[in-house]
């Protein structure tokens, strides 16, 4: 309900009429608005909700996969008989994993899918100090971004060192 009353000069010098609104007794076209836009709010959020849920299960899926075990005096794997050493195994994973070495009992298994593009492959750098891949760089230490514009980690998987034979598992490791 919209009243204006009317004040005289005196009352308020600068003001000739005060326009108020009873928001609690609006006239039922002004209370269906409202709920109007209390629906339209509730829908906006709901499907914001439910996009952000969508692209943040695609990013973070993961792939089932059997134990990989891998024997490392093989010589396709002589990279990792060194601290620093890399190498890519490409029947493992969505898009395979980047296998490094930390030291002698501590190898990591990184997803070799973006974390933030799912078309896009992460590679060793020609340096080998370094992974990039969707216009980003990732450490080896612990496969977080340190450059552009990712944000989120790669994916790792558990690993396991049993004498020379190493066991790559799907369960992801945080």
């Amino acid at each position: 309900m919209i009243t204006r009353n009317k004040m005289a000069t005196s009352d308020r010098p600068h003001a000739t009429s005060v326009v108020e609104l009873d928001c609690k007794r609006g006239s039922p076209t002004e209370r269906g608005n409202q709920r109007s836009k209390q629906l339209a709010a509730c829908g906006l959020w709901f499907a914001v909700f439910t996009v952000l849920l969508f692209v943040h299960n695609s990013v973070n899926a993961q792939a089932s996969f059997p134990p990989v075990s891998i024997n490392l005096n093989y010589p396709q794997y002589q990279r990792l008989r060194l601290d620093g050493g890399y190498q890519y195994v490409d029947d493992v994973g969505m898009r395979g994993v980047i296998l490094y070495r930390l030291d002698e009992t501590t190898y990591i298994a990184y997803e070799r899918l973006c974390s933030m593009e799912d078309d896009a492959i992460v590679t060793v750098d020609g340096s080998g100090l370094f992974m990039k891949g969707c216009q980003s760089t990732y450490d080896f230490s612990d496969g977080r971004p340190s450059g552009g514009p990712a944000f989120r980690p790669l994916l790792r998987y558990r690993t396991s060192l049993t004498g020379q034979t190493l066991v790559i598992t799907d369960e992801i490791v945080y």
